[in-house]
């Protein structure tokens, strides 16, 4: 039988939100690029968090272990039932019940249209009552198709933010995350094209303050290498522009502090990701 999301959690299936929400940040933390963990591993405890964490889809999960379950059980043979249905009346039947087949009062004529807030097709008559709420009806039933066709289209933005956001990532980690003492400018402004225009000034502030000045006195290169990301999951609004991805990334820095030796920092690193005008950039980052 092949495991379920909560057996890839290790959580059961009664367990709180608070309980998933624990498990599938262990699971991430337990998750070591490199040594004994996979790519494969860490997207797999996003996807099964994704699922449990949202109530809607747990719930139509669950709904789905419940009728798998129900499928697999022995079942006794079902007793058929049967049950008499009413035949309708064909029209124009009372028509030839009547003597002379017109199905007309004596004296009355025959193309003499229904009368008392009625309308009559061949023989039938229905209240115009009827026809309001069948009006109704029809207009709650069109307003419902279009909610779940929107809603439809928004979960479908949202599953392709997912597979897109990452990869966006990872392009931007590989520019934002590096320097060379050299050419700290020219490396501040090609990693300022793959930030938004609201974290741009923020980011050109710190790394003029901070990175720039430390990076000169000390002769430093940062190269940084993403060796795997994942869209991170049990966000309440699923909105498929915004989207925060989970980077594990590899800086290894070679500086006069380090006496020729070019030490590996293995790093974890969340960067928000906003879509504009189609495409993806960075509008925070934070290490963890």
């Amino acid at each position: 039988m092949n495991p379920t999301l909560y057996d890839i959690l290790g959580v059961s299936e009664d367990a709180t939100r608070e309980e998933i929400r624990k498990a599938w940040r262990e699971a991430a933390d337990r998750f070591e690029p490199g040594e004994g963990g996979s790519t494969k591993q860490f997207r797999l405890f996003n996807e099964a968090a994704e699922v449990l964490l949202d109530p809607e889809r747990r719930k139509a999960y669950d709904e789905q272990l419940a009728s798998r379950a129900e499928k697999s059980a022995p079942r006794a043979d079902d007793e058929k039932a049967t049950s008499t249905v009413p035949t309708p009346p064909v029209p124009g039947a009372a028509r030839a019940a009547t003597p002379g087949g017109s199905g007309a009062a004596p004296g009355a004529d025959p193309a003499e249209p229904a009368t008392g807030g009625e309308t009559g097709f061949r023989g039938w008559t229905v209240p115009w009552p009827v026809f309001a709420v069948l009006g109704v009806l029809t207009a709650l039933a069109v307003g419902f198709a279009a909610y779940f066709l929107t809603q439809a289209q928004r979960a479908a933005d949202y599953r392709e933010a997912l597979d897109r956001a990452p990869a966006a990532a990872e392009s931007a980690a590989s520019a934002v995350l590096s320097y060379d003492y050299k050419s700290l400018e020219s490396d501040r402004d090609a990693a300022a094209k793959f930030l938004s225009g609201g974290y741009r000034s923020e980011y050109v502030d710190t790394f003029d303050k901070l990175v720039a000045e430390s990076a000169t006195e000390t002769k430093a290169t940062v190269e940084a290498e993403v060796l795997a990301s994942s869209a991170m999951v049990g966000g309440e609004d699923r909105n498929p522009d915004r989207v925060p991805v989970l980077l594990f990334v590899n800086q290894t820095t070679t500086s006069t502090a380090n006496e020729g030796e070019s030490p590996v920092a293995l790093n974890r690193v969340r960067f928000d990701m906003v879509q504009v005008d189609g495409t993806w950039l960075v509008n925070d980052i934070t290490s963890y």
